[in-house]
């Protein structure tokens, strides 16, 4: 059974919004049968996201990537997404619509970090139990594809939301499903610019 000492976190980007400056967070999952990545970050940028964002990169050390056995992107935006690349040949797991619109949709994602030599790409319609203890689930509203993690510990349930609210008090709105989603779960949440996680509560 997996604990949440299992669960880790790591500065992977930062960016700048509206003159605040936002981590960026990927997760790891230390499950026996392998290392597993939610989010991969940024690990270089362009100078169209420098303008807009001030982005500043933070690529995982090289120990922890080559211990990967296989990552999930909750959403593909630039910053949940850039140093999938350091993967060629790993599962990368994604909702089939996520991808699809990654690769079509402009002014979405930066494409070629996406579709990259060797991307292996596991497509999902829907929940999927991807190892014993970690399952995806839809949770749309940043995206149409967004999903979450959702891992059994000995606690009960924890989940990692991505961008299922930028901060507790958006998804505390349940203004979305995949906002409603993750407040009926009622587990300890992990957001993917939020350095500390807790319980989300929907607000009156």
């Amino acid at each position: 059974m997996l604990t949440r000492d299992d669960i880790g976190t790591h500065l992977t980007s930062e960016v700048v919004v509206e003159g605040k400056t936002w981590p960026g967070l990927s997760h790891t999952i230390e499950h026996p049968d392998g290392l597993v990545l939610v989010d991969t970050g940024m690990i270089d940028s362009t100078p169209e996201l420098d303008a807009e964002w001030q982005t500043t990169p933070h690529p995982l050390p090289d120990e922890l990537v080559k211990r990967v056995a296989m990552v999930v992107n909750t959403h593909l935006h630039f910053d949940h997404c850039g140093g999938n690349r350091l993967f060629p040949g790993i599962p990368i797991h994604v909702q089939r619509v996520e991808l699809a619109d990654a690769l079509t949709e402009n002014d979405y994602t930066i494409r070629e970090w996406v579709d990259f030599p060797d991307a292996t790409y596991v497509e999902h319609d829907g929940e999927a139990e991807i190892l014993p203890g970690v399952r995806l689930v839809p949770a749309p509203g940043e995206t149409r594809g967004h999903q979450i993690v959702v891992v059994e510990t000995d606690e009960g349930p924890v989940v990692l939301g991505g961008d299922v609210g930028h901060w507790f008090g958006e998804l505390e709105r349940g203004d979305t499903p995949g906002k409603r989603l993750v407040l009926e779960l009622a587990a300890p949440t992990y957001l993917g610019h939020v350095v500390e996680p807790r319980v989300p509560r929907l607000r009156a």
